[in-house]
This record gives C-alpha cells, structure tokens and sequence, in this order.
C-alpha cells in the first residue's frame, strides 16, 4: 500500500529529529555505565520522573503554572510591541526615538532585568512577567518595524487609488503582510520566554519549573532536573506546533514553495 505523500513529507521533515534524540539517547544511556547515578541517571529514571510531572496532580501544577505566565506574557508583549513597532513603521520620528530606547532594552542581559525586578517588584508574578516583558517586546517591536517598512509599496499605492481609508490600508494590506514576520518572531520569543521565565522563578517563586529545578538541585535529584527541563522542552513544542497551525492557516494563500 502506497505511503500518502503528506505522511512522506512530514515524515522526512521530522526524521532529522527523531534521529538526533535517538542518537542522544543512546549516548546518554551508554553514559550511565561509566558515571555515577547522580551524575548520569538512566533512561528509566529519567521517564518515570518525566511521567510523574505529567501525572500527579501536585507536580503537573508547576508546569501550568510556568507555561500560562510564559503565554500570558507573551501576549501582553505582542500588543505592545507590535502597536510600538506599527506606529515606528508608519512615523520617521517616532521610529528615531524609540529605535535606540529598544535597542537600548535588547542590549540589557536578562539577568540584569531579573535584578531590577526583584529589587522593584515585591509579588513574584508581577516580577515574572515584568522580566518577559522587557525581554520579548523590542523584539516585537523591532521585528514589525523592519516588516511595515518592508511593505511593497505598489500595495499601499494601490489601496490610496481606490480611496481606502487608513484603517482599511492597515486591516486589509499592511497587518496580512506583515503576518510571516509575526509568526516568525513570536517562535524567537516563545523560546527567550521560556528560559527567561525558568530563572525568573528561581527567585522568590513557590511555584514554577524554576522552583522545581532549584529543588531537584538542593537534594542532587539529577532525573529530576532532567525531567523538568525536557517538560518544558515539550510546552515549546506544543506552543510552537499551534504556531504552525495558525501560520497554515492564515498563510493558506501562499503558493505551496513559499510556505514554511
């Protein structure tokens, strides 16, 4: 029985991954022979950990709890951001000004923000989200900017001519050209937030992957720590994989050779 060519497709764009992780499992699982426990756990120990995460209720919480603040966050960034970035793309002046002020805020380390924040902030969630804010939003911005201003200018020409107004230049040429370049950046943020929210809960937080992660640390629970780091890799595949379901279906017009 002949094999469909979209299962053929997906599979040959997965089949570099799923070789890497059986690649890197078999080196890991090798590892363990020569390493200690705590250093190297086995494959075992590291899935019943990874399972637990997802099946006790107390456990499972945690990563709720860091994957809603990562998305709550990014959300408020994207509209934020993408208002700054929309009006620098359609305003010389403003763009001078705010250009080096987000240059500015991308130059600072994550850790840096993470010290303003506890320093400013006393509740934690105000603190977490404050930290993804100022990492993710010059992104946004700077990444709508470049798109706006990259606009064919035949589009806009062309909707001036049939007496478009400037909402309807916005809503009906500028936002769906500029849908790859958002789609782009939110996957480059989703990554940046995910990390930045990890460290930021490893201050003051009671709750969070961060917090698991510290305590996985503080009783040398090396599967633990693991686990939790592989949990959070698949939140990132699940946000990333409804990122690609959106893009299909707003970029469905796009010929098959332009799509991602």
């Amino acid at each position: 029985m002949a094999v469909p060519r979209a299962l053929r497709e997906r599979w040959r764009s997965q089949s570099a991954l799923v070789l890497d992780l059986v690649l890197i499992a078999v080196v890991w699982q090798v590892s363990t022979y020569f390493l200690p426990p705590i250093v190297a756990p086995g494959l075992s120990a590291i899935g019943r950990a990874l399972l637990d995460i997802f099946i006790e209720p107390d456990l499972r919480i945690h990563l709720i709890y860091t994957s809603l603040r990562v998305l709550v966050s990014l959300l408020g960034a994207f509209i934020i951001g993408t208002a700054v970035g929309l009006m620098m793309g359609g305003s010389d002046w403003f763009r001078d000004y705010m250009r080096p002020l987000l240059n500015l805020m991308q130059g600072i380390p994550a850790l840096s923000w993470i010290v303003f924040a506890v320093i400013w902030f006393t509740e934690v969630e105000v603190r977490i989200a404050f930290i993804i804010l100022m990492v993710t939003i010059p992104t946004f911005a700077l990444q709508v900017d470049s798109a706006v201003r990259g606009v064919n200018l035949d589009f806009i020409q062309l909707a001036q001519a049939f007496r478009a107004s400037r909402m309807q230049r916005y809503a009906m040429v500028l936002l769906p050209a500029i849908v790859p370049a958002i789609i782009s950046v939110w996957s480059v943020n989703l990554g940046n937030a995910i990390r930045v929210a990890v460290v930021a809960e490893l201050i003051g937080a009671t709750t969070g992957v961060g917090f698991q992660l510290l305590n996985a640390q503080a009783v040398l629970d090396m599967a633990a720590a693991i686990a939790w780091t592989l949990s959070l890799v698949l939140v990132l595949f699940f946000y990333q994989g409804i990122i690609m379901m959106i893009e299909r279906r707003l970029l469905a017009w796009r010929p098959k050779g332009e799509q991602a």
